[in-house]
């Protein structure tokens, strides 16, 4: 079977379709919809490795909650680290312009 085999594309359109009906019952978010088209692309990618191995389904679908799992937990930490660096970088911004206001308070008085 060749990676472009009819049997194999479409079969690899189903699972997106359904990976695509799960990451639809999540919040909307950037993230996970870049996460969907990482999986869609991989899926189609490797499509013909999956339908050769669809005898190990059950065993994948776990593999796969678990990924999906992981990398959503992933892009959440992340968006907190960046949510706490913007807000580190707010507060020392207000300070630069403090010290700058000071500066020119200082040296307008010579």
């Amino acid at each position: 079977m060749t990676d472009f085999s009819p049997p194999a594309t479409e079969y690899a359109h189903k699972i997106i379709g359904s990976l695509k009906s799960f990451f639809e019952g999540l919040p909307p978010a950037i993230a996970y919809t870049r996460i969907f088209e990482k999986y869609r692309e991989y899926i189609l990618n490797r499509r013909s490795a999956i339908y050769e191995a669809t005898e190990y389904l059950p065993i994948l679908a776990t593999i796969l909650v678990i990924l999906v799992e992981r990398d959503l937990h992933h892009a959440s930490e992340l968006t907190k680290m960046r949510n706490q660096h913007r807000v580190e970088l707010k507060k020392i911004r207000k300070e630069m312009d403090q010290l700058r206001r000071d500066i020119k308070h200082l040296t307008s008085h010579d």
